[in-house]
């Protein structure tokens, strides 16, 4: 029997044929820029007592738990929705079960938005359901290909349903684990960054170069890559297993050096008059600062919300918006030349994350700033929305899949 929606009359074969379910970029990214810039506004709202939701976590967890688990899980499975398939030469995953994935999304995020008035047992099903999928839509294609280094990608999204869990677990009232959850969400994250930016960023800077006649060879120095992504991964590893706050603010400081040698190796320098080029360049250098201030804050020189709001809002929503304007101009088939207006959306996700950083610094303005920031954040993802939601939404100019 054919499946109707009640709603649009849309049979289920027309909607699962929709370009925007061709490719796992096209609905994650285009939810991705959508949800980050309603749920910034949304916690603004919460936060300064406009509206209310039925939460069961409280208001600053619930914004925090979003941000990871909504707004960076779709960013991130979009990625790899779309970055497997070119890893492993397997076909994409599309129609019916990109389908059932986004709803899956969707589900989580309506379920943590009526947390209160619903079974905690169904909220925590509903959003827990994202990452093993995603992983199980993944995992096959990575092991037959022998593609088994990107298995690391599918460690990451068992590790982020992890931390989930010890989120609702708290909600449960099972543990006092949101906390735990959170940081443990975060660091993931962070993890996660600083893997792809090695990847993307040295290899990007280099082909965009070289296309505009600038010969700027990166040599690999795969030691050096190792070693700071093992300081980022020792990092998170100590944290979620509560060691005191000095050793990990010293695998934080040693994880910041790391990456930062990385990114001096980058010719950043040569990229300025690029956007989708410096974009990456200064996601990686958001990193960087992110780290720093996260071992200043674990000795007690800087709050740790500035911390949290480098590598959240900084590095994160950064590294986040450079990638999917890129992804979304080349899986498009368009030029890999940043849309006018590019460099606005760049500059005030940037903008905002500083803003967010400073405001626990400045105690008199920190309210002004703090809804500053949040506003000048989301901005930046309006206006992705702007500029490239059509290109997610419509078929490729040159009739190809994708």
């Amino acid at each position: 029997m054919m499946i109707t929606c009640p709603v649009t009359g849309a049979k289920l074969e027309q909607v699962s044929d929709h370009p925007v379910l061709g490719y796992g970029f096209r609905p994650f990214f285009a939810l991705a820029g959508l949800y980050g810039a309603l749920s910034i506004v949304l916690w603004l709202l919460l936060w300064s007592g406009y509206v209310g939701l039925p939460l069961t976590l409280a208001p600053s967890q619930f914004h925090a738990h979003e941000m990871l688990f909504g707004f960076a899980a779709a960013a991130l499975g979009g990625f790899l929705l779309t970055a497997v398939p070119n890893w492993t030469g397997q076909g994409p995953v599309r129609g019916r079960a990109l389908l059932l994935l986004v709803l899956t999304w969707l589900a989580g995020r309506v379920a943590m938005a009526l947390s209160g008035v619903l079974d905690p047992r169904a909220v925590a099903a509903a959003d827990l359901a994202f990452f093993p999928l995603l992983a199980a839509f993944q995992a096959p294609a990575i092991v037959v290909r022998g593609a088994r280094r990107n298995l690391v990608f599918v460690a990451i999204l068992l590790a982020l349903f992890a931390a989930n869990l010890g989120v609702h677990l708290e909600a449960l009232g099972a543990a006092d684990t949101a906390p735990w959850g959170l940081r443990f969400g975060l660091n993931l994250f962070v993890l996660a960054v600083t893997l792809v930016g090695g990847r993307v960023v040295p290899a990007f800077t280099q082909g965009g170069l070289k296309a505009q006649g600038i010969p700027a060879a990166i040599s690999p120095l795969p030691r050096l890559d190792i070693a700071a992504i093992l300081c980022v991964a020792a990092m998170t590893v100590a944290e979620a297993a509560h060691a005191p706050d000095a050793a990990v603010g010293a695998l934080a400081a040693l994880a910041a050096a790391a990456n930062l040698a990385r990114l001096a190796r980058w010719r950043g320098h040569l990229t300025l008059r690029w956007p989708l080029l410096w974009v990456l360049q200064l996601g990686m250098a958001w990193l960087v600062a992110g780290l720093t201030l996260k071992a200043a804050a674990s000795f007690g020189l800087v709050p740790e919300v500035s911390a949290l709001h480098a590598l959240g809002a900084g590095a994160i929503g950064t590294m986040i918006l450079a990638v999917m304007t890129r992804a979304t101009l080349g899986h498009t088939g368009r030029e890999l030349v940043a849309v006018p207006g590019s460099a606005a959306a760049y500059l005030s996700v940037s903008a905002g994350a500083l803003l967010r950083v400073i405001a626990p610094l400045l105690p008199d303005a920190q309210i002004v700033l703090t809804v500053a920031g949040g506003a000048v954040w989301a901005a930046g993802f309006v206006l992705f929305l702007w500029l490239y939601g059509w290109m997610l939404l419509s078929p490729r100019p040159d009739g190809r899949d994708g």
